[in-house]
C-alpha cells in the first residue's frame, strides 16, 4: 500500500480550488486539504507539513509569490515542493517564481492526469527527501549519542584510573611520614631492572648502581615512653622530612617499619656510597629536633649500608634481598658498636672481620664469610649524643 502524500492547495478562488481537489480524487494515496485565504496558508502548512503545496500566483490580499518566499523562509518549511498554479504564461514570471524557490510551474488548469502525475511525483521526492532526512538526523542523533557514550567510558575510565592510581599510591605510602612504605620496596624491587657489570669491573669488584642505606632510630622506645606517642610520631616525621632534604630526586626514601627507615640511592660509586650513608646518618643526628611543646631532642640512628649489584671477588652476585641483608647485619653491628655509627658491607677482603664478629656474638656467615675473604666493612664516623 502506498504511503499517505498530503498536498495542500491555496488559492483564494473557492471554486478554482474544488475543482483542483476533484481533479486530485482519483488518486487515494493523496491527501488533499485547502485554504483560500493566502495569509493563513504558511500557518496551516506547518501544521499539516504537506508534502506538496499546489500554490495559486495572483491572489488577494497576499500574491502566491509572497507565499512562496515565506514558505521558503521558514526552516519548517523549506523541503516542502511547491507547484504554482497560474493563468499567467509569461516567461518572467516563470523565471521570478523559480527564481523564488518553486519546484514546477503549470498553466491553470492542466489535465487531471497531468496535474495528479506531477503532484505524485513531488510528493514522492518531497517524501523521499524528508525519509532520507530523518534518517541522517537519525544517524546524527545516533552519532552523537555514540560519541556521548564514549565519552562517559572514556570519563568512567580516567576515574578508574585515577581511583586505582590513588589506592596505589595509597598502598605505597606511608600515612604518617608521607614516605614510602615497605610494600614500595617490594614493587620498586620486581620493576628494577637486574644490573650487569662488565668483567673489568667484576675484577675490579667495583660497587653496583644502587645503594641500600638501612637505619632505625636509636633508643626509640625511650622517647615514646617518657614523652608520649604524639611526640615519637613527630620525631619521625621530622626525620623524614630531613631524608627527603638530605637525598636526590632520584633516591627512593622509605619508612620500613616503626622507627626503622630505608633509604635506597641511584647511581653511585664507591666513593658515592659513602657519601650517601654519612648524609644519612648525620642528617638525623647533627641537629636537635624541634618538637611541638618546644621541646627539643637530639635524635641518633645507627645504619647499615651495601652496594647493589653485589660482585665477590669470584665473580659471583648476591640477590638484592641477600644485599639488604648485609644492610641489615650491618646496622645490628653498629647497634652493637654503640650506637650512632654505620657501616658498610662491600665486597673486598678484611681478615679481621671473622674475629670481629666473633667478639660481638655475630655469626660471621650472616655475612656469607669464609676466613674473612670476599668483604670488608667500611665504618662511618658518630658522634655521641649531648648528654
Amino acid at each position: 500500500m502506498d504511503e499517505t502524500l498530503r498536498v495542500l492547495i491555496v488559492d483564494d478562488q473557492p471554486i478554482i480550488l474544488e475543482a483542483v481537489r476533484a481533479m486530485l480524487a482519483d488518486a487515494p494515496e493523496l491527501e488533499v486539504s485547502g485554504i483560500s485565504d493566502p495569509s493563513g496558508a504558511i500557518a496551516l502548512a506547518r501544521e499539516l507539513r504537506p508534502h506538496v503545496v499546489l500554490l495559486d500566483l495572483n491572489m488577494e490580499p497576499v500574491d502566491g509569490l509572497e507565499v512562496l518566499s515565506g514558505l521558503r523562509a521558514d526552516p519548517d518549511l523549506t523541503d516542502v515542493s511547491v507547484v504554482m498554479l497560474s493563468a499567467a504564461e509569461e516567461p518572467e514570471t516563470k523565471v521570478e517564481a523559480f527564481r523564488r524557490g518553486a519546484n514546477d510551474y503549470l498553466v491553470k488548469l492542466p489535465s487531471a492526469l497531468e496535474l495528479i502525475a506531477r503532484v505524485r511525483y513531488h510528493a514522492r521526492a518531497a517524501a523521499s527527501a524528508g525519509a532520507r532526512e530523518a534518517a541522517f538526523q537519525a544517524m546524527l542523533e545516533s552519532r552523537a549519542a555514540l560519541e556521548l557514550r564514549n565519552r562517559q567510558v572514556e570519563s568512567q575510565k580516567s576515574q578508574l584510573e585515577l581511583m586505582n592510581r590513588e589506592l596505589t599510591e595509597a598502598s605505597l605510602t606511608d600515612a604518617l611520614t608521607g614516605l614510602r612504605n615497605r610494600r614500595y620496596l617490594k614493587f620498586f624491587l620486581e620493576q628494577a631492572p637486574q644490573l650487569a657489570q662488565p668483567n673489568s669491573e667484576r675484577r675490579h669488584r667495583a660497587p653496583g648502581h644502587f645503594t641500600f642505606c638501612l637505619f632505625d632510630l636509636d633508643h626509640f622506645k625511650q622517647i615514646n615512653d617518657r614523652y608520649g606517642h604524639e611526640i615519637g610520631d613527630a620525631v619521625l616525621v621530622e626525620v623524614a622530612r630531613r631524608l627527603r632534604q638530605n637525598t636526590r630526586d632520584n633516591d627512593s626514601v622509605m619508612r620500613w617499619g616503626g622507627e626503622e627507615f630505608l633509604v635506597v640511592g641511584h647511581g653511585y660509586d664507591y666513593d658515592g656510597a659513602r657519601e650517601l650513608a654519612y648524609r644519612v646518618l648525620h642528617s638525623v643526628s647533627d641537629q636537635p629536633m624541634r618538637l611541638p611543646g618546644g621541646l627539643s631532642l637530639r635524635v641518633t640512628c645507627s645504619l647499615g649500608f651495601s652496594p647493589l649489584p653485589w660482585i665477590g671477588s669470584d665473580g659471583s652476585q648476591l640477590s638484592r634481598d641477600q644485599t639488604l641483608n648485609l644492610a641489615d647485619v650491618a646496622l645490628y653491628l653498629s647497634k652493637l658498636e654503640g650506637r650512632n655509627r654505620g657501616f658498610g658491607v662491600f665486597p673486598g677482603v678484611d681478615p679481621d672481620v671473622v674475629a670481629r664478629f666473633n667478639d660481638q656474638g655475630v655469626d660471621p656467615q650472616s655475612l656469607r664469610l669464609e676466613n674473612g675473604k670476599g668483604v670488608q666493612l667500611v665504618a662511618l664516623p658518630g658522634h655521641e649524643p649531648e648528654a
